[in-house]
């Protein structure tokens, strides 16, 4: 990133406080010194604790990456290009530093084993034995949980921060969907979270977190974090989205204080990840500042009543799937429905049929499905090209997405054995689409859908296995949104769910 661009940037996204950090940016460590030796990590999950599968060991091996090969994978956040990590890593490139890789795993928002977790983090305590190192970055989610651990990047950061003492610096790197934690703030020195629902900001997230590290280890800033929870339940499809109101005032306000009170360097609200079942759960707020623990927790203070205020205003009625099916047809724009029970970016199963069996029953003529079912997808795919098939779709997985649909149709379109999706088909019935697929496939990116020729700004509705973070793929210009009260494990109706473990009282489980 050039200089022009990288003041642009730091103007833009309200980073002027930061400029303590980013003095130096133009200069290498001074003559004689060694490099910088930078540890970086991704331990990255975010867990709904009523799903009943767990991500194993295996399952974690087969996703790893390790050393310095986890430096070199460019990603995607929800169809946007740059994760954390490529911000963090540009922001190293203007010093003389060292990255050690360590290990990146990404879970499947499935309960993590204890033996997972003692393999992800051993690594990490492995690689610090290994190289003597003069600051750290972690990316994590902050929704994460393992079997004996309810706060796990909370326990990450205290088994590194036990490793390494008290004078390394450690920054790390949230997603908005997180659980913040004492043990978080208590671990760590600067932690950045995303702003924005949609994401679209997990870049400048990373970036801001490593000019904060390297302000630190040139000796221009000492950061400090203070954190405040929120008894509050919240979460996609409810009134969230951080551009509209009330969300956008808390956020307004983050950005106010991070630009224009010294000595602040990040202002963080976090919505937390309503279907966890944790003593931690909940929304929350955290600040770093350079030095000032009383400033930072008393601003996380001031932030997270104000998200407090405005509880009940996030929860809204949703329409039913019968009543969603109604809206749509009665639109005259293109609709992207949310399945919000069945997103898959939460832990859904795929293979939720509620909406389908509407569009069926109401005698749609025109609407796009997307539905993960293996077996369905590979009867189509055997019976070939322009065969008519009769199929059981969807439903499997458990009883809050089924039963089954019969459907009978022709298979119009087949993945080729090159295809990142795999084995795909396309099943139309009339003017509907069905896509079968192999792979869990979420609707933040079209490239799927696009790659088996169906185009959703052609059909009068597509049903999205997502809540929000779909919507830089349907533009507004282009779409109609109706948001569903489908069943599922990322139900937004939270009596669906059997709560043990959450500390009570808790809005809006209780009327507080």
């Amino acid at each position: 990133m050039k200089n022009s661009t990288r003041r642009k940037f730091i103007k833009s996204a309200g980073l002027a406080t930061l400029a303590a950090g980013t003095a130096a940016c133009n200069a290498s460590s001074p003559t004689g010194d060694s490099p910088k030796k930078i540890l970086v990590a991704k331990f990255f999950d975010e867990t709904n604790t009523f799903i009943p599968e767990k991500f194993t060991l295996e399952m974690a091996k087969e996703r790893a990456i390790y050393g310095q090969d986890m430096l070199e994978v460019k990603d995607m956040v929800h169809g946007i290009p740059g994760t954390s990590l490529d911000g963090f890593m540009d922001v190293m490139e203007m010093f003389d530093v060292s990255l050690i890789g360590s290990i990146s795993v990404k879970g499947d928002y499935r309960l993590i084993t204890e033996e997972t977790f003692d393999y992800v983090t051993g690594y990490i305590l492995d690689t610090l034995d290994k190289h003597q190192v003069d600051g750290i970055y972690l990316s994590m989610h902050g929704a994460g949980v393992a079997e004996a651990h309810h706060d796990m990047e909370g326990d990450t950061l205290e088994l590194v921060r036990n490793k390494v003492g008290p004078e390394i610096p450690i920054v790390f790197t949230l997603d908005l969907h997180s659980t913040l934690t004492e043990k978080m703030a208590k671990n760590a020195n600067a932690v950045s979270i995303y702003r924005t629902y949609p994401h679209t900001d997990a870049y400048e997230v990373g970036y801001e977190v490593g000019a904060i590290l390297m302000g630190a280890l040139l000796g221009n800033i000492k950061p400090v974090i203070a954190v405040k929870h929120i008894p509050l339940l919240i979460g996609p499809p409810l009134n969230v989205v951080t551009a509209d109101m009330p969300m956008k005032q808390v956020y307004d306000k983050a950005k106010e204080m991070q630009r224009t009170i010294p000595d602040v360097l990040t202002c963080c609200p976090a919505h937390g990840f309503m279907q966890q079942d944790v003593p931690t759960a909940g929304a929350g707020v955290m600040v770093t500042t350079n030095q000032n623990h009383e400033l930072a927790q008393e601003l996380a203070d001031e932030l997270a009543d104000l998200m407090w205020s405005f509880r009940e205003q996030y929860w809204i009625k949703l329409p039913s799937p019968e009543e969603t099916i109604k809206m749509a047809m009665q639109s005259e724009k293109p609709v992207a429905i949310s399945d919000s029970g069945d997103n898959i970016g939460g832990g859904g199963a795929g293979d939720g049929t509620h909406l389908l069996r509407e569009i069926l029953k109401q005698k749609a003529t025109s609407a796009f499905v997307q539905i993960y079912d293996p077996k369905a997808a590979k009867q189509a795919y055997d019976a070939g090209l322009d065969a008519t098939v009769n199929l059981q779709v969807g439903g499997w997985s458990d009883k809050l997405y089924g039963p089954p649909v019969e459907i009978t149709g022709k298979v119009t379109r087949l993945s080729k054995e090159t295809d990142a999706w795999h084995q795909s088909a396309r099943v139309d019935i009339g003017g509907i689409t069905v896509l079968l697929n192999t792979k869990r496939i979420g609707p933040n990116d079209q490239a799927n859908a696009r790659g088996m020729g169906i185009y959703p700004e052609d059909y009068q509705m597509t049903v999205c296995k997502g809540s929000f973070a779909f919507r830089p793929q349907y533009p507004e210009s282009t779409f109609n949104y109706v948001m569903s009260a489908t069943p599922g494990f990322v139900s937004a109706d939270l009596k669906t769910f059997d709560w043990k473990n959450v500390q009570r009282p808790i809005y809006p489980l209780d009327d507080i």
